[in-house]
């Protein structure tokens, strides 16, 4: 029908499909113009008033098709199954804005039990992917799977993240567990986690990510300076580092395991 509506368009930009047959339910890409979807469709096991029902939708990406999204991609991955049994699956969207520079990331994980007619949504996660490679590995075989995506920062000097992450789920158990998250740059983590709260005049939150309640103070009360430049690392000493952007600059430490903020300043 498509190919007969949809004649004067490129062939990539009509309607095309893809079945995926994870028993005992059917998981249906569906692609049209530059966006694609998913679409799950299953049997309930539990009877209506006596009436056995036969193939249904039983839940979608709901995903909205926004106008400022230019291009948003899928793929679709099988998920290890727990003791019960439950298909899981996992959707990874990519999608590109009007600019084409940077990249969104998202990853939602499905679960469906036929028994009770649910489709549930176990893992959900958005960032974005940069034009430099820093993301980890995508892994999703096997009872252990990583996420890995990147987000957007004060941090930041032009439109590319430079903050990634690694996320770890342990999926052996019926209930889905977080393990572990990575970071490519842990010692920006705090500056950038510190700047994010300290602007929302969240001084617990702040405090956190800071050596001192001094420091956690000062950057709620003044306007925590931001990356102008491309950002230099200096290291002070053992565990210690001064991260320069431009005529700013943080001291961060690493304690306990742990970066924090002690001490950030101007060089003008």
């Amino acid at each position: 029908m498509s190919s007969e509506i949809n004649a004067g368009w490129p062939n990539e930009n009509r309607f095309h499909f893809h079945v995926f047959d994870l028993q005992p339910v059917l998981v249906v890409k569906m692609h049209i113009r530059t966006h694609d979807r998913f679409f799950v469709f299953g049997i309930n096991e539990e009877s209506c008033q006596g009436h056995k029902l036969g193939w249904q939708k039983v839940g979608s990406d709901e995903e909205p098709l926004e106008t400022l999204i230019f291009e948003k991609s899928l793929e679709l991955y099988s998920l290890h199954r727990g003791p019960s049994g439950n298909v899981r699956f996992l959707a990874e969207f990519r999608d590109v804005g009007c600019a084409g520079n940077s990249y969104g990331i998202e990853y939602d994980a499905r679960e469906w039990n036929p028994k009770a007619g649910w489709l549930t949504q176990i893992i959900k996660q958005e960032g974005a992917s940069g034009l430099d490679e820093k993301l980890g590995v995508l892994r999703t075989e096997g009872p252990l799977i990583t996420l890995p995506y990147c987000w957007f920062s004060a941090i930041d000097t032009w439109d590319n993240p430079d903050l990634c992450a690694v996320d770890t789920y342990d999926l052996s158990g019926d209930n889905v567990r977080f393990r572990s998250r990575s970071y490519n740059r842990p010692d920006l983590v705090p500056i950038a986690k510190a700047i994010e709260y300290a602007e929302k005049r969240d001084y617990p939150a702040a405090r956190a990510y800071c050596a001192s309640d001094k420091v956690a103070h000062r950057l709620v009360r003044e306007d925590p300076p931001h990356a102008e430049q491309f950002l230099q690392t200096k290291r002070t000493g053992k565990g210690t580092e001064r991260i320069e952007m431009g005529e700013c600059f943080y001291d961060v430490e690493k304690r306990a395991g742990r970066w924090l903020v002690v001490a950030f300043g101007s060089e003008r």
